[in-house]
């Protein structure tokens, strides 16, 4: 019998649209610092992860950013006020002889050229403002009030913003894993390729318009300022500042311009320039600036771009502004995606038929779903490499598909029982691992779904396990951090009081932390062998001398940006494993797996206590049980009891879910 197809998620999907609409315009009016903190935590967010990349705990990172953006702003106001002060002081000592010139001047040139006759009367209109003062004055007392609370209300959102930015950069990437956390499983790969398009997109759009209004406030200002316009830098300022909002800055900058021109020049041809390099300006920025910074970097028509921020500012007001470049982002991705849904579909490839289903394909779907993979069987693609836990396949002759088995190694011999849900945790953590610490160095993982380069059968045995990867050249040698003495570190430092070479302080104690994470590099074994430790200097005589100290230097960044965050979810990382590449540019690029219950030793902080091997998160616990049962540490290991295999399914989802929230 086929599965109905879920007709049912179309119409969720839009009804949680509309209803995140509705919500979002019936709070509109306090959404604004929300939204305004939740955007500079997002834009200043890599910032904060370059500090905690150089040692930073997360907190000091934000404090250290958000004040730094503060003291940019103030600085700027204390630049500009003054300039601002003294011009507008002179414009109000002009503003006698512009009334002089306008009785004088313009009424008599307008009665002259169109013949409309004005004569104002000054006495008059004093005495009619005089009359509507005294007879409203009632009326004044609400519009006080009222343009009171509209000013402190305007205050406290000024004031709320950097509180909501503060609290939502500190957790950033706790937040993100939280909701990560939640995508379904077989949804992940979708998901993730998405987001990190959005992300992109929006990156693009936010650097693109911050250079089309630094390029738009430079060549007001400047060619104001060469045609003699009194208040060239203010005008110039303002009209750059606010050309995020669609004809808001030309339409602001050009009024000042004009009215200050019709105030300095002695004649009209001043204003005519004035008009001329506003249109100049506004020609520029729509066909050349805005299509080659903007719409080129993020795939989107400047129509689209003036569309969307006209059109959510005007449903939303300021909210609106906030909320469309991202939305419009979301949806020029989804466009994307649907296309590519569309072009790989029956009824674009001329074969639709809405009954067809594949009983066989079915079958071995459901066979397949939920069950622990042991050994993956992708006939689609050639097999490359079967390692001790990863299968390695080919996609073209420039990509790999590595997916992440259930298969446990430990003393360097896989185990014949696998570990329900195993493959799915590594790859999760080593997903999140890769992203967090990408400003230390680049990974080779690649914003392409598994499930789109294996056959339509083959997607349960890659579906949240795999992921597809740059093909690059592995170095030799295993990158090993150890920031406390344990296992054979332990075992070394009691016969030689050094670890791999490393002379280390006498008196410490089994689990210690050591007063420096060292590094102790392996060689890197074929299945079924032992890695080998070495030291720095045959390390060396390996794969060279500088990149030797690259691999050690960013090794120890890694495990030190690691370790501090996983403190504070709990989680000790006490030694742990890098494998890197080289791409063809011969760039550092880590590659295999990242921080992940197989290739580091997690451990309870809470539990934590020197002198003793504590429990585990990861795969010691087999490990521990392995050293116990008698087993001489050759091949073929022994089956795994279910009682071992079920407490250690359980310790890598724990860990994956204390890491990711």
């Amino acid at each position: 019998m086929s599965t109905p197809r879920p007709f049912y998620r179309p119409w969720l999907a839009l009804a949680v649209l509309l209803v995140t609409g509705g919500l979002i315009y019936l709070l509109g009016p306090i959404l604004t610092p929300f939204l305004a903190g939740a955007l500079l935590a997002y834009i200043f967010d890599p910032l904060v992860d370059r500090l905690e990349a150089h040692g930073w705990s997360r907190a000091a990172g934000t404090v250290a950013v958000i004040v730094l953006a503060g003291l940019a702003v103030f600085g700027l106001v204390l630049i500009a006020l003054p300039l601002f002060q003294g011009q507008f002081a002179e414009l109000s000592q002009r503003l006698p002889g512009a009334l002089d010139l306008l009785q004088t001047r313009f009424l008599p040139w307008l009665q002259q050229t169109f013949g409309i006759a004005i004569a104002p009367n000054l006495d008059a209109l004093k005495s009619w403002l005089t009359e509507q003062a005294t007879e409203n004055s009632a009326n004044w007392l609400p519009s006080l009030q009222t343009g009171a609370l509209a000013v402190l209300g305007l205050v406290v959102n000024l004031l709320l913003i950097p509180v909501v930015m503060f609290y939502l950069l500190k957790d950033w990437d706790v937040m993100v894993a939280r909701v990560a956390a939640l995508v379904p499983r077989d949804w992940t790969g979708r998901v993730t390729r998405v987001a990190r398009a959005m992300d992109a997109v929006v990156g693009e759009f936010m650097r693109g318009q911050l250079a089309v209004m630094t390029i738009l406030g430079l060549y007001h200002a400047i060619a104001l300022w060469v045609l003699g316009l009194d208040y060239a830098l203010p005008i110039g300022i303002l009209t750059g500042l606010l050309s995020f909002v669609p004809f808001l800055g030309i339409g602001l900058g050009l009024t000042l311009a004009l009215l200050v021109a019709l105030l300095q020049f002695a004649d009209w041809s001043g204003v005519a320039w004035v008009a001329g390099i506003f249109m100049v300006g506004q020609l520029f920025e729509g066909y050349v600036i805005t299509p080659r910074i903007v719409g080129e970097r993020v795939g989107l028509h400047p129509v689209a771009v003036i569309f969307a921020l006209a059109a959510f500012g005007q449903l939303f007001g300021f909210v609106g502004v906030l909320l469309a470049v991202p939305l419009a982002a979301v949806l020029l991705v989804a466009l994307r995606e649907l296309r590519g849904v569309y072009e790989q579909s029956d009824l674009y490839r001329g074969g639709y038929n809405a009954g067809s289903s594949d009983p066989a394909s079915s079958a071995m779907s459901a066979s397949l779903l939920g069950q622990p993979l042991l050994e993956s069987r992708i006939a689609s693609l050639s097999l490359v490499h079967r390692g001790k836990v990863r299968d390695i396949y080919a996609v073209g002759d420039d990509k790999l598909l590595i997916v992440t088995t259930d298969r446990l190694s430990a003393f360097d011999v896989v185990m014949p029982t696998p570990i329900p849900g195993k493959g799915e945790v590594l790859t999760r953590v080593s997903a999140f691992w890769f992203d967090k610490l990408k400003s230390i160095v680049p990974s080779q993982a690649l914003d392409i779904a598994p499930e789109t380069v294996v056959a339509d059968n083959e997607r349960d045995q890659v579906a949240g396990r795999a992921i597809v990867v740059k093909k690059l050249k592995a170095l030799s040698v295993e990158a090993i951090v150890r920031g406390y003495l344990v296992g054979s570190g332990w075992k070394e430092y009691q016969a030689s009081q050094s670890v791999c070479g490393i002379a280390l302080p006498a008196g410490l104690k089994q689990a210690e932390r050591l007063p420096q994470p060292i590094f102790t590099p392996s060689t890197k074994a074929a299945v079924g062998a032992h890695d080998e430790n070495i030291n720095f200097e045959q390390m060396a005589e390996l794969i060279g001398a500088d990149l030797a100290k690259q691999v050690r230097d960013v090794s120890l960044a890694l495990y030190k940006a690691a370790a501090e965050y996983a403190l504070t979810r709990g989680i000790i990382i006490a030694d742990t494993k890098f494998e890197f590449g080289l791409d063809e540019k011969g760039q550092l690029v880590w590659i295999d797996e990242a921080l992940t219950p197989d290739s580091s030793r997690f451990w309870p902080a809470d539990q934590y206590q020197p002198g003793s091997n504590p429990s585990s998160f990861d795969k010691q616990f087999v490990r521990d049980w392995l050293e116990a049962s008698g087993w001489n540490k050759q091949a073929p290991g022994p089956e795994l009891p279910a009682e071992i295999v079920a407490r250690t399914s359980e310790k890598y989802r724990e860990a994956m879910s204390r890491l990711l929230g």
